[in-house]
């Protein structure tokens, strides 16, 4: 049977600022980490998209992946191209 009280609910970082979700993340056990591995985490960015979802349970020390506003979105979150 699985210890469900190491389990964490992520929590929902969309809007905020990458240093406040990085706080939130910290405080409650979690790691944010950037989609570009090559680059730090912009300080000032304000974060469009995560993976996992808000209100997924995850193990503690377990990765939110954040995407800023000045970064592509993933593919399956791109809004779809109508042909005319």
């Amino acid at each position: 049977m699985e210890d469900t009280s190491a389990r964490i609910e992520v929590p929902d970082v969309v809007g905020m600022t990458t240093q406040k979700a990085h706080a939130l993340c910290r405080d409650l056990g979690l790691f944010l980490g950037y989609f570009n591995l090559d680059q730090q985490l912009p300080r000032h960015g304000v974060i469009a998209h995560q993976e996992p979802p808000a209100g997924t349970m995850a193990s503690a020390v377990a990765a939110v992946r954040v995407w800023t506003t000045l970064d592509p979105l993933p593919d399956d979150r791109r809004p779809q191209q109508f042909a005319p």
